[in-house]
């Protein structure tokens, strides 16, 4: 018997609420260090998701980034994060979309770069637990935690809790979102503007 248009919607309703209470659990996740810890924190101080307005490379001197946000950052080339850093930096001027950076401005000092994605929320974890809470997004079924001690808590987990309810979806996101893969962790969040 095959089924139906609904009950496959409520199957797969099921499976997410089933992925988001395992995620609840106090078991180690990739945010939390062999000891149980909680990750790091990023040192910032400033933490900016914006699109690339230029970034330019010379043969004798540190690369220039410069965001919508008027900030101006300078990477070093050779140093063992500089490809990385410009292969992020390069896919989001190709794709005319946003990117995550942390560090310190006035130093002119990169901490880390990361891609930003569009999505939309399905759920948010009823409750935190261990100072976090579960995200699971709309389209291949993953869990994303935020953090309540990050300084960009408030506003993010407003925008993904409004998002939850938007009619948002895979294919129509209403966020743009910045996420840690080295520790599944939303980083960063703000309203998707229309093209």
């Amino acid at each position: 018997m095959r089924k139906t248009g609904a009950e496959t919607n409520e199957s797969r309703r099921q499976f997410c609420k089933i992925l988001l209470l395992l995620a609840g659990f106090p078991a180690m996740s990739s945010s939390q260090s062999a000891h149980g810890q909680l990750a790091a924190p990023l040192h910032g101080p400033d933490f900016v998701l914006e699109k690339v307005v230029s970034w330019v490379e010379s043969a004798n001197a540190e690369a220039e980034l410069k965001l919508a946000d008027g900030s101006l950052w300078k990477l070093k080339p050779g140093t063992r994060s500089y490809e990385d850093q410009r292969d992020v930096i390069g896919r989001a001027v190709r794709r005319n979309r946003e990117l995550f950076l942390s560090g310190d401005r006035n130093r002119a000092n990169v901490e880390i770069i990361i891609d930003a994605r569009q999505l939309a929320v399905q759920e948010i974890s009823s409750k935190e637990t261990n100072g976090r809470y579960s995200v699971l997004f709309q389209g291949p079924p993953s869990v994303y935690y935020l953090r309540t001690d990050r300084p960009w808590f408030s506003q993010a987990f407003s925008l993904l809790r409004r998002s939850v309810s938007s009619g948002a979806s895979f294919g129509a996101p209403d966020l743009v979102v910045a996420i840690d893969p080295a520790h599944s962790e939303i980083v960063a969040v703000k309203g998707l503007k229309s093209p």
